[in-house]
């Protein structure tokens, strides 16, 4: 019979992981992705490095589970597949329009994704390729609802997604690193025209391809 562990020690089991996987952050945050190791996190987190074994196996299940909650596809991955799974009639519309909307968000007040992003595209990493495998098969169902549209056109929503994508992960990061302005657009005004153009080349790509599927 498996040994009911009590509460107090259930507490400070989720705690003391808590802890960890917040170091993993701090870490990537303040020095970035190479100086994470067992004993930095262990130190940052202030506790023993064998609780890292005991409670996450090893150190790199401890970073894909820190890595999985920062970042955005994956953190909000049952609420994404909801809304792809969810019946419209504006086939995907407003759906990829939130989704992008919420992403600029997410990355412009997060450092760590940020970082999570930089170490993605610098270093090859088996971590990072199962994660972005996973991105893709969460996209593949939102870009499902597009399909019975665009696929009687010629419009090609994924290059226009794509790109918009591009866009929003290099402005980000562009802005974090200069604090500039990008094509003359200033820090204080990018949200708000970020968020309208998004929804301007929607609008079009929607327009367009309705006109071209009558």
């Amino acid at each position: 019979m498996a040994r009911k562990i009590p509460h107090g020690e259930f507490r400070n089991k989720e705690r003391t992981k808590l802890k960890l996987i917040q170091a993993v952050g701090e870490i990537i945050r303040t020095q970035g992705y190479t100086k994470l190791g067992v004993n930095r996190i262990a130190d940052t987190a202030g506790v023993s490095k064998k609780l890292i074994y005991r409670y996450f196996g090893n150190a790199d299940k401890l970073i894909e589970t820190y890595i999985r909650g920062e970042d955005y596809w994956m953190a909000f991955y049952d609420s994404l597949r909801q809304l792809a799974d969810h019946k419209d009639d504006d086939y995907g519309k407003k759906t990829i329009e939130m989704t992008l909307k919420n992403l600029y968000e997410h990355m412009s007040n997060s450092q760590e994704a940020q970082k999570i992003i930089l170490w993605e595209i610098s270093e090859k990493s088996q971590l990072m390729f199962e994660i972005c495998n996973d991105r893709e098969k969460l996209g593949a169902t939102i870009l499902a609802k597009m399909d019975p549209l665009f696929d009687k056109t010629d419009i090609d929503i994924r290059g226009i997604l794509a790109l918009i994508l591009g866009g929003i992960y290099y402005i980000v990061l562009h802005s974090n690193s200069t604090g500039g302005s990008f094509c003359e657009i200033e820090n204080e005004n990018r949200k708000n025209r970020i968020s309208r153009s998004i929804e301007t080349i929607l609008e079009w790509a929607y327009n367009e391809a309705e006109k071209q599927a009558k």
